[in-house]
């Protein structure tokens, strides 16, 4: 049993002994802990962390029950809105990145600008860093993040006599090299990119200086039909034809990493734990798969990849503001970090932390999460993400055939409608765990 357990069963024991044998009137005020309600997510931070950053708060704050509780991402929006509206709020709440503005526009949450220098706020990924913004405020505090990469059979690079490219024409060159290399073999793919994986066109988009989409200072626009927009669609749609992944599904269906665990695909984009999924579901894969950064357009530049993860954020109607801000100090701060990137792979909030974490797939992802990027701050934004999505439509209609300009300009119109309604709480389908 963790020995904040211990502690919590210990305490309670000796909070009745002192009832029955006191009389009640004589009590001291004050011998009740003060509760402090967390609410995390399954699997962001390990249980080992959990239990011992508890234990050292708790020390650190006599009197004072950390209550972590661990939330479920299915249907977390919803709950989320609902708890931190009700008069049992939790006091310190982690939320998606997405969703941070509408529950920020929406007054859910504690704006935490006048303390985000000495939360770190200089140090943190500046992608991060904005997510976490509405307004031009700060609600949300960066808990982790994760970057797509390129994961990818090093034995068969190696044995057509590639590297891991530089830049984005050798990507492309390297690509058609290796479906080259083993076009004799029926249903190989040099690359597994399904048609609808918008992140990765996200990503292209950014490269090029553009966005999926912006605020003039009165509403937001779509940015998809754009130039930017155009070479961006230009470059995905010959990298999409080097696949033979549907044009009109997603990395979800069917599951990239079945695909790779196949043993046909020499590359796929994707988050960095499904090299460890492929290699589970076939085990002749271990040792042979890679990671490379996915490619900017020059060496010195890798791509603007999106950054996926979470904020943690202190309930508006928190009634003790201040240890729910301790609290997140401690969690987002730099020994946290190191321990919960340590022990997931994934990204902590701070650059400089990676390259002290023992652990490669950190700082691979560390190599293009300076030039990462999330999406807009839209209060309505998770409303784009519910089905059907405009972008991933943009691209199936592109991949199909449709002009970019002309797709790119009905796509733009579903952005604008979705994005100007009333600012405030939204519900859309969950996306589980970081994007």
């Amino acid at each position: 049993m963790p020995r904040s357990k211990r502690y919590l069963g210990a305490l309670a024991a000796s909070l009745m002994l002192t009832f029955l044998a006191t009389d009640v009137s004589a009590a001291p005020a004050d011998t009740a802990p003060r509760r402090l309600k967390v609410w995390l997510m399954w699997g962001s931070v390990p249980a080992p962390v959990v239990d011992r950053l508890t234990d050292e708060f708790e020390a650190a704050h006599p009197g004072v029950e950390v209550d972590v509780q661990l939330q479920s991402w299915v249907g977390i929006q919803e709950r989320l809105e609902t708890a931190l509206g009700s008069a049992d709020t939790p006091d310190v709440v982690e939320i998606g990145t997405t969703t941070t503005p509408s529950l920020a526009s929406a007054d859910l949450l504690k704006d935490l600008s006048a303390h985000a220098g000495e939360l770190g706020s200089e140090q943190w990924i500046p992608s991060l860093r904005e997510s976490g913004k509405w307004q031009e405020r700060q609600y949300g505090v960066p808990l982790y993040a994760a970057s797509r990469v390129v994961i990818y059979r090093k034995d068969l690079f190696a044995q057509a006599s590639l590297k891991a490219p530089d830049d984005q024409r050798e990507w492309l060159r390297t690509t058609r090299a290796l479906g080259r290399e083993h076009r004799q073999e029926p249903g190989f793919q040099p690359l597994y990119l399904p048609g609808q994986n918008w992140y990765v066109f996200s990503g292209l988009l950014h490269d090029r200086g553009g966005r999926l989409a912006a605020h003039d200072g009165r509403r937001w626009r779509g940015g998809l039909a754009t130039s930017e927009a155009a070479s961006a669609l230009k470059y995905y749609r010959t990298l999409q034809s080097l696949s033979q992944a549907p044009k009109d599904q997603d990395e979800a269906h069917p599951l990239q990493y079945e695909e790779l665990a196949k043993g046909q695909v020499g590359q796929m984009v994707g988050l960095p734990w499904e090299l460890a999924d492929a290699e589970r579901i076939n085990p002749e894969l271990k040792g042979k798969l890679g990671m490379f950064p996915v490619p900017g357009r020059s060496a010195d530049r890798p791509g603007s990849v999106f950054l996926g993860g979470s904020n943690v954020a202190v309930s508006a109607r928190s009634g003790q503001p201040e240890l729910a801000r301790d609290w997140v100090a401690e969690i987002s701060g730099p020994r946290a970090q190191k321990l919960i990137a340590e022990a997931n792979g994934t990204l902590p909030n701070r650059l400089a932390l990676a390259q002290e974490v023992d652990n490669p797939v950190v700082k691979v992802q560390a190599q293009a999460a300076a030039n990462g990027h999330t999406t807009p701050a839209a209060p309505r934004w998770p409303l784009v993400e519910a089905e059907p999505n405009p972008v991933k439509t943009l691209l199936t209609d592109v991949l199909t055939g449709t002009p970019a300009r002309v797709a790119g300009r009905r796509a733009n119109r579903v952005l604008d409608e979705r994005l100007n309604g009333a600012p405030g709480p939204v519900r859309s389908q969950d996306t589980p765990g970081p994007h």
